[in-house]
């Protein structure tokens, strides 16, 4: 009832083929899924048949409440945030972002210009879940969904993994703060 996307379970599946072993959808390479693309209205899907159904829960999930439009996302710093001046870091802790309409599966925000001190561009190297990266305009890109492997751009640090939800539940104009914590306390 809250938040920007909802999730629904299908027993025995979608039939639907099978592409690098996953039956997702990644809509930007127009790959996999129901022929790469979203399901429209007025379309019908074929399901598989349950195997057996006494090994599904038929519970209503707990998947939480994303309904507040300001929220604290907890980040562990680096793993280039030696890449930006100690006002860019102290601006990137105490500045409110918000979310864009160019938010997908991956959060863009505008909001207080984050300093680097020689430019967001580095040697290509690899990209996890979850990393916020900072390209030379300054505003951060959190890594989520439909992010790629490998990216050119500082990162300043990474969204702990139960905070998560709370950016891929965002809608464009939510607003957040990122909190520093160290990698104990995320764990």
């Amino acid at each position: 009832t809250s938040g920007s996307r909802a999730y629904i379970a299908v027993a025995g599946g979608l039939d639907i083929p099978v592409q690098m072993g996953s039956k997702s959808t990644n809509l930007k390479l127009k790959v996999g899924g129901y022929q790469g693309r979203k399901i429209g209205g007025g379309e019908r899907l074929v399901l598989l048949p349950e195997d057996d159904p006494s090994k599904y829960e038929k519970e209503k999930s707990d998947a939480g409440d994303f309904s507040q439009t300001e929220k604290t996302i907890r980040v562990v710093m680096g793993p280039q945030d030696d890449c930006f001046t100690e006002k860019g870091v102290e601006t990137f802790l105490s500045s409110t972002y918000a979310f864009t309409n160019e938010s997908d599966r991956m959060g863009a925000f505008e909001g207080e210009v984050i300093e680097h001190k020689n430019g967001g561009d580095i040697i290509t190297d690899g990209i996890a879940f979850g990393a916020i990266q900072v390209p030379s305009h300054g505003q951060p890109i959190i890594m989520m969904a439909d992010h790629q492997t490998t990216g050119g751009y500082t990162k300043i640090a990474g969204v702990i993994s139960v905070d998560l939800p709370l950016v891929a539940q965002s809608r464009p104009g939510y607003k957040v703060h990122f909190q520093k914590v160290t990698v104990e306390e995320a764990q």
